[in-house]
């Protein structure tokens, strides 16, 4: 298997936890307590002893296998080839700060969304963290425009692939507002 197809697969394992994940945010649109109720149903889940080793093994895969396609790549060509870099680079950026601020909190504290929250209600953390958030699920969904543009090569990309960047970029503002007490 190519280091690009079990990139792919890695991703599509990883798929199932981050729309969970994300799915966990977006009830923020619901208010907090709806936030607080999906996050206390899915904890189980993803934090069973069994799972979350493997959540997190796969994620450091991901990391080294994007790397190492990076890597073998050399210089991208065309606003696609940049695109999927960049928001590739920055998703390795993310999550080799997300996942250990948040394991190593754990101890200590609860990361429930008070903890996200308290990154982005006050200056002058909010002016890091407020675009770190935003830029991390644009990049999530800018990476998986690349693969769906790249999937239809060399025909022009298609409607969601052209939109889906927009739509991540929204829904990670639709968070940071969430994150902010917006909704309730």
């Amino acid at each position: 298997m190519t280091l690009r197809r079990l990139h792919r697969l890695n991703a599509l394992l990883l798929g199932l936890f981050l729309a969970l994940h994300l799915a966990n945010h977006a009830a923020l649109l619901a208010g907090q307590a709806a936030h607080s109720g999906m996050m206390a149903a899915l904890r189980p889940l993803y934090r069973n002893p069994l799972v979350e080793p493997l959540l997190i093994a796969l994620f450091a895969a991901q990391i080294a296998l994007g790397l190492t396609l990076v890597w073998r790549r050399g210089r991208p060509v065309g606003g696609w080839a940049l695109a999927q870099l960049a928001s590739g680079l920055y998703l390795a950026f993310f999550l080799l700060q997300h996942l250990p601020a948040v394991l190593l909190a754990r101890p200590a504290t609860d990361t429930d969304i008070a903890f996200a929250a308290a990154t982005v209600e006050s200056l002058p953390k909010a002016l890091y963290f407020a675009p770190y958030y935003v830029l991390a699920v644009a990049a999530l969904a800018t990476h998986l425009a690349a693969a769906l543009r790249f999937a239809r090569w060399p025909a022009p990309p298609g409607r969601l692939a052209r939109t889906l960047p927009w739509i991540g970029a929204a829904f990670g503002l639709v968070i940071l507002a969430g994150l902010l007490g917006v909704f309730g």
